[in-house]
């Protein structure tokens, strides 16, 4: 007797190979004494696009399900607030950046093992795109999020999802794509959690700090929230990045809307303008200043990239995997 075929669901992720015939671009990092290039503030709005947002605290919460009580992962809070850490934006940019920028493989599994080329950055002094960027051992980074709050307030539910498993081989570096979030029904169920969430359209607000960054730079930066400025002259979104927990299960994807800009420019009024934050100034403009300038990006990561993450009109898979 023939056996069965099974079906087995299209996992819900990419993967971006690294580049191995060229290796990151690494030179000594600028310093922090004084300013120059482009510094200031970049005010910007996320809303959630997937199904729903998971951002965990790290805490389990009680709720009441038929009659008895259930734990949940909670959502991160601040001062009772519903909250994106800024860290964790900036460990989210920073995956998107490495990608696009042929920068050095920071975060491995156990027993996993890097192409040399792709090995941590150890000298401070010679330092990938990324490891300019963000920081690395004995470098303060020079860009950074602050937390995301509410701009309205959102009422959180529950859901519950199947448990989540890495993938058993490495084929580069992986992200997930933006599907149709599938409900399962609230029954209790081994390999099956609870977590509390906040729904689609759900916005928050955040701050970009960047200090003494090139054009080409902030222009990896913008690519990695999810702007493209290669169509024409208009700068659009491209796509929605995966920022919180549960991303396997379809959770997590944001828009990123550019709301002000503040800059900071070395002249004699340098410290009237570090105690306002910078002068106000348009947006489009610097903006399209720093897509144009491809110094840093891998155009074949960067295509990969950008083909892989758009949103999907699919089904996320139910199976645990």
């Amino acid at each position: 007797m023939a056996r069965q075929k099974v079906s087995v669901e299209p996992k819900p992720f990419f993967w971006v190979p690294l580049d191995k015939e060229r290796p990151p671009q690494k030179y000594e990092p600028p310093t922090h004494e004084s300013y120059r290039d482009w510094s200031g503030r970049l005010k910007l709005e996320l809303e959630v696009v997937s199904d729903y947002l998971f951002v965990g605290s790290g805490e389990f919460g009680l709720f009441t399900l038929q009659g008895c009580e259930r734990s949940y992962y909670a959502f991160a809070r601040r001062n009772d607030q519903l909250i994106i850490p800024g860290t964790g934006i900036k460990g989210a940019v920073r995956s998107v950046v490495e990608a696009i920028s042929n920068s050095c493989v920071r975060q491995i599994a156990k027993g996993e093992r890097v192409p040399q080329l792709h090995e941590g950055c150890k000298n401070e002094n010679s330092l990938c795109p990324a490891c300019r960027l963000f920081g690395s051992t004995g470098h303060r980074g020079r860009v950074h999020f602050s937390d995301a709050v509410l701009l309205s307030q959102v009422e959180p539910t529950k859901i519950k999802i199947a448990d989540l498993w890495p993938p058993r081989q490495t084929k580069g570096r992986k992200f997930y794509q933006a599907k149709q979030f599938q409900p399962l029904d609230m029954q209790p169920k081994k390999n099956h959690r609870f977590l509390e969430v906040v729904p689609k359209g759900t916005r928050f607000q955040t701050t970009l700090y960047f200090e003494n960054t090139t054009a080409a730079e902030m222009g990896i930066m913008m690519r990695a929230i999810g702007l493209d400025g290669d169509q024409g002259d208009a700068v659009v979104s491209a796509f929605p990045i995966k920022l919180g927990g549960a991303k396997p299960r379809c959770l997590g994807a944001v828009r990123w809307k550019l709301v002000g800009l503040h800059l900071i420019t070395p002249s004699s009024n340098l410290l009237a303008a570090l105690s306002t934050g910078g002068e106000q100034m348009p947006i489009s403009d610097s903006v399209r200043t720093w897509l144009a300038d491809h110094t840093l990006l891998n155009d074949k990561a960067w295509t990969k990239f950008r083909d892989q993450a758009r949103s999907l009109n699919e089904p996320c898979p139910r199976e645990v995997y």
